[in-house]
């Protein structure tokens, strides 16, 4: 198993991602968010099928930082089940995984 990973988190809209990856990069729990506009989301909730916009995050994060990384974005995020799904990373560029390694593991 990989120490590199990506998660990836549905928001509402860019605002709340912004708030949530500014923090996650500043705090340390990742060293890169992606926020990539445009989404149209069809999924199942209270019974009935939703179709939504959204904007999808992706995060570059190490293994040791989820646990934070998952508290921070449970605490800033307007959604009651915000998405939160864990990709290992299966290979990279030696320099870009350890450059990762590097920003989540300065605090």
């Amino acid at each position: 198993m990989s120490d590199i990973c990506v998660v990836l988190c549905t928001c509402p809209d860019k605002d709340s991602a912004r708030l949530i990856a500014g923090e996650a990069v500043k705090q340390g729990h990742a060293a890169c968010v992606n926020i990539i506009p445009g989404l149209e989301s069809l999924y199942f909730w209270d019974g009935e099928v939703q179709n939504d916009s959204e904007v999808q995050m992706v995060l570059k994060t190490s293994r040791t930082s989820l646990d934070e990384l998952f508290k921070l974005v449970i605490s800033l995020h307007p959604y009651d089940e915000p998405e939160w799904l864990i990709l290992d990373a299966a290979g990279g560029s030696d320099s870009y995984l350890e450059w990762i390694k590097r920003c989540t593991q300065k605090f």
